[in-house]
């Protein structure tokens, strides 16, 4: 491998939102996700010394290595994202010259914005581009996602690394985890407002919690399967062999699957609300837009609190209170679960900094935790920054 000619190099990595289809991306459905205003800042550099380093500046951390260590190196919480990364592009093999590479975040850890996905595709790209690999963003996107299952235990689906290194400013992206198709849709969000609430409870998706829901869904499809050997995926179960399938699982299978399956309606509605919008249908009213996809907000948000279970007593209590606020439409809990950040939407009028204080004084009482709000805009995926 030639040393690159372009001797150092800036990445934006954004995290992201996903306004419906939590848990679907690997329970066969279409999920709406969309890069966000808040990311990773890589830069790298070529270095005359044959060793590596890296520095995650926000830790006041940093690794150093040679190449030929790299495989047998012993990692732990960022370090394997990294390690990751540059063994599944395989530069340890090719062992390029020595190389610096520094990153900060401004992704709130473990607020379900998907900080690990932002890390793994922002390196990736970076080093694509730094080397002239040639990988597209789909392949970057898949090693992003093995890295997750490879070297940090968790069985993640592909939404998060796709929404990462495709979004595109102020749109959705209607992916289908079936056939990975990807199509951009504008969010008609004239008159209303977009945030987040961090509830400052952290998780961490490699505890079993997440894995063992995967397991229970997987379960679930494999007796589907055997009452309809021609079944391909949970969007096409009839409504006629529903019940002869819930009969054969556990109660709380059960309730997985019928979370699963009212979130594929309520992603299915909105996608065609938000096509009649764009095609300028008169017969959708904008202001009953938003009231209808507030309202799948909260739906989405009782189906994991109740249905699928991972959510926890201070999501609840925050989306309670807020939800009750005028002006708010609706909200939800973010990512995987058990902590993170409610996603809100409300009127352009409701005003955070008055609404927001009598609920977070409440939840200081009760918890003894501070949570944060944080302004959100929908923003390009990956991409080369101004040096």
């Amino acid at each position: 491998m030639e040393t690159p000619t372009l001797k150092r190099l800036r990445v934006i990595a954004p995290g992201r939102i996903n306004l419906l289809g939590e848990h679907l991306d690997y329970n066969h459905g279409i999920v709406l996700p969309a890069a966000i205003d808040r990311h990773f800042e890589f830069e790298i550099q070529a270095r005359q010394s044959p060793l590596i380093l890296i520095e995650a500046l926000d830790l006041n951390e940093q690794w150093e290595f040679l190449w030929a260590e790299l495989s047998s190196s012993t990692t732990s919480g960022w370090k394997n994202y990294v390690k990751g990364v540059l063994l599944l592009m395989g530069l340890d093999s090719h062992q390029p010259a020595g190389l610096h590479i520094r990153f900060t975040s401004n992704i709130p850890i473990g607020a379900g914005l998907s900080s690990s996905a932002a890390l793994c595709c922002g390196l990736a790209f970076g080093l694509n581009e730094f080397y002239d690999l040639g990988k597209t963003r789909q392949e970057l996107a898949l090693l992003a996602q093995q890295t997750e299952h490879q070297f940090a235990g968790v069985k993640c689906g592909l939404m998060d690394q796709v929404a990462s290194l495709f979004g595109k400013a102020n749109h959705l992206l209607a992916f289908d985890c079936i056939s990975h198709d990807i199509t951009p849709f504008e969010l008609p969000l004239h008159g209303a407002q977009l945030f987040l609430i961090d509830s400052k409870v952290k998780h961490n998706l490699a505890e079993s919690a997440y894995n063992q829901r995967r397991a229970s869904m997987e379960q679930a499809w494999s007796i589907a399967q055997s009452l309809d050997p021609n079944l391909q995926h949970w969007r096409d179960l009839p409504s006629e062999n529903a019940l002869p399938l819930f009969e054969k699982l556990d109660a709380e299978t059960q309730k997985r699957l019928q979370y699963v399956l009212e979130e594929i309606k309520r992603v299915e509605a909105v996608q065609k609300l938000a096509s009649a919008l764009a095609a300028a249908d008169l017969s959708v009213k904008h202001e009953e837009w938003l009231e209808q996809l507030g309202a799948c907000l909260t739906q989405t948000h009782m189906g994991l609190s109740v249905l699928y279970e991972v959510s926890c007593t201070e999501l609840d209590f925050l989306q309670d209170q807020i939800t009750k606020s005028p002006g708010v439409y609706g909200a939800r809990m973010m990512g995987g679960g058990f902590g993170g950040c409610l996603l809100v939407l409300a009127s352009a009028e409701f005003e955070p900094s008055s609404a927001l204080p009598p609920i977070f004084s409440a939840y200081q009482n009760q918890f003894g935790s501070t949570a944060l709000h944080y302004p959100i805009a929908l923003a390009a995926g990956v991409h080369v920054g101004a040096s």
